[in-house]
């Protein structure tokens, strides 16, 4: 069928979710799609509820394949696809049951639709309901320096001939938000995106998850992805209101990543590297000298790690409680 949407679910020891999610997809109100459940080895029961759903819905198709983490299992899912549209889903979080209808109603003559999200951000609150061209997203970070329109992966209907003419692929080496640069290098191909300010997708959070635990390569993932979401929103010199907009949530993301490394590094040594290695970048890039209003005590403490190097111990103690 030419309209069907492949909708591609990775799957690592998601046993206890598995059924939710697959549940909300089987009572969407369009019934034309596919599911191509990647099993990404996982040891727990995943694989035998991930057969046996295939075993009676006609519509869900099961890849088994070695651990080689959630990029990988995507990429295999792309490969796999047969819908003229494509759709991402995690095992572990459900959809609306309108969810695929109204993206794709949303896309229309455009070569991307966005639905919000169900999560604990306050994002949501700043989309408007719009076609809006990829010039004025590239522009206005003001309005779409936010992670509804340019990190998350599954609020989202894809052109699958854009991804399969362009070979986009979601980067194996990269293991934190790598979700990001995939949906980076779609938005470079699009001349259009269009957004509905339903929420469709509800993106559960569960401590021990990618995003809750420590990843020591935390620096090599995160320090790329800022360097193309510098060239993402300066395909020409911002007005004076933009820019700022753009580094007040450049600090609002370094801010992020330094909580991340506090929080969850597993001993003071790691984190003090992991500090370092961050900190040195930013103080090579320059782009955080830069004199941006509105941070407040943010700005105080990111200050104090990145110009007063014996004051980290108590940077850090603010960064707790931040």
């Amino acid at each position: 069928m030419p309209d069907r949407i492949s909708v591609v679910i990775p799957v690592y020891n998601c046993g206890p979710y598995l059924d939710v999610c697959l549940d909300s997809l089987e009572a969407q109100t369009l019934q034309n799609w596919e599911a191509i459940l990647v099993d990404d080895g996982s040891t727990d029961d995943s694989p035998a509820r991930c057969d046996a759903w295939a075993a009676r819905e006609p519509r869900v198709r099961v890849i088994h394949q070695p651990n080689r983490g959630v990029s990988a299992a995507r990429n295999a899912g792309i490969e796999a696809a047969q819908g003229r549209y494509l759709a991402f889903v995690d095992a572990d979080d459900r959809v609306e049951p309108t969810f695929l209808a109204v993206l794709l109603k949303t896309l229309r003559h455009t070569q991307l639709a966005v639905c919000c999200v169900y999560d604990t951000s306050g994002w949501n609150e700043k989309v408007r309901e719009e076609v809006v061209s990829i010039h004025t997203l590239r522009t206005t970070p003001s309005r779409y320096a936010n992670p509804v329109y340019i990190n998350y992966p599954c609020n989202k209907l894809y052109l699958t001939q854009i991804i399969r003419q362009k070979n986009l692929r979601f980067p194996e080496r990269v293991r934190r938000c790598e979700d990001a640069y995939f949906v980076q290098d779609y938005l470079l191909c699009c001349r259009e995106i269009a957004v509905t300010t339903q929420k469709l997708y509800h993106y559960i959070q569960r401590e021990g998850s990618a995003m809750h635990s420590f990843y020591a390569g935390v620096c090599e993932d995160e320090i790329p992805l800022m360097r193309r979401q510098e060239a993402l929103f300066h395909p020409q010199p911002l007005t004076g209101p933009e820019e700022q907009a753009y580094r007040l949530w450049e600090w609002g993301k370094v801010l992020a990543v330094l909580q991340y490394i506090v929080r969850y590094a597993p001993n003071t040594a790691i984190r003090d590297r992991c500090i370092q290695d961050f900190c040195t970048y930013l103080r090579k890039s320059g782009s955080l000298n830069k004199t941006v209003s509105g941070l407040g005590k943010q700005a105080f403490v990111l200050r104090l790690l990145l110009r007063y190097k014996a004051c980290r111990s108590g940077a850090v103690f603010l960064l707790r409680r931040i």
